[in-house]
C-alpha cells in the first residue's frame, strides 16, 4: 500500500478536534531532522492535503515518523505502532525506516530492477531541497568517494 495511503487511513480514525490538534502538532518542532510545516499552508488543509503537504515537506520515511511521533504526544500509541508496522510491512523485508530518503519523486528503483545501492550511500535533502548527483561507477572494492557539500 501507498504510504501515503497508510497516513491518510491513519489519520481517517481522528475525529475533527484530534484531527485539528494533529496538524498544530505539525507547525511545532517534532523531530530534530524536520521543520515543522507553516501553519499558513495547513491552516484549511483536508486530511489529503495535510499527507500531501508532509509527504513534500519531509520524504515517505520521515512522514511516517512525523506521523508516528505526533501519534504518540496525542495518546494515540496504539495507531502509531499500527502504521509502523503496516509502512515497516511495506517495504523489503520489513527493514526500519531510514533517517534519510531520497527527495520526493526520486525514488530508488524496485528490487526488480537488479540495482541496489552501495553499502553506506544515502542522500538527504531537507525541506524544499532538490539534490541532482551523478551515477557513479565503476569503483572498486576499498575505494571510498566522500562527497559533502554544506550551504548556509
Amino acid at each position: 500500500m501507498a504510504v501515503s495511503q497508510l497516513i491518510l487511513d491513519t489519520l481517517d480514525e481522528l475525529g475533527a478536534d484530534e484531527f485539528k490538534r494533529f496538524r498544530w502538532y505539525l507547525t511545532q518542532s517534532v523531530l530534530d531532522d524536520c521543520q515543522p510545516i507553516r501553519k499558513g499552508h495547513l491552516e484549511n488543509a483536508d486530511r489529503p492535503d495535510t499527507v500531501n503537504k508532509m509527504i513534500d515537506s519531509y520524504s515517505e520515511d520521515m512522514a511516517v515518523n512525523v506521523t508516528a511521533e505526533i501519534l504518540k504526544r496525542m495518546n494515540h500509541n496504539n495507531a502509531a505502532e499500527k502504521l509502523k508496522r503496516a509502512y515497516a510491512g511495506g517495504k523489503d523485508g520489513g527493514s526500519a525506516a531510514a533517517p534519510c530518503n531520497p527527495p520526493p519523486g526520486q525514488q530508488p528503483p524496485p528490487p526488480s530492477s537488479g540495482l541496489t545501492p552501495a553499502a553506506g550511500a544515502s542522500v538527504c535533502a531537507q525541506g524544499k531541497s532538490v539534490i541532482i548527483a551523478p551515477n557513479i561507477h565503476g569503483t572498486s572494492s576499498g575505494v571510498s568517494i566522500n562527497m559533502n557539500i554544506n550551504t548556509q
